[in-house]
């Protein structure tokens, strides 16, 4: 099911994981999740809850923690997409009964 990039066994660093731990002071960071809401101009829960995984990081807010840190919006939907797919091909390994394959991938798709 799984693709070469896709066999860890782990899922990747979430974008609440990384904020938590490199950028939040109680994770060695430079400041406070009150700080940070403030600045992104949105609710300390909402902060709280990408911090802690139960929130997904969308464009808008890719867009606000990019302006707000000075990062790029591609690196917050980057790390979230990853952990989006990793999430997802567990979910399906799970299921049952699993998915037939209908076809294999082509090398190189066909002329329009």
């Amino acid at each position: 099911m799984r693709n070469m990039a896709d066999t860890r066994d782990f899922p990747p660093r979430s974008p609440g994981e990384f904020l938590r731990t490199k950028v939040l002071r109680e994770g060695g960071g430079w400041i406070t999740q009150h700080e940070l809401a403030d600045a992104l101009r949105v609710s300390r829960f909402t902060v709280n809850q990408i911090i802690n995984g139960h929130r997904a990081v969308t464009a808008d807010m890719a867009v606000r923690l990019a302006y707000v840190l000075g990062t790029s919006p591609e690196l917050w939907l980057h790390m979230q997409s990853r952990l989006d797919l990793f999430q997802a091909h567990r979910k399906l390994e799970q299921e049952a009964p699993p998915l037939v394959k209908l076809r294999e991938a082509e090398a190189d798709p066909p002329d329009a």
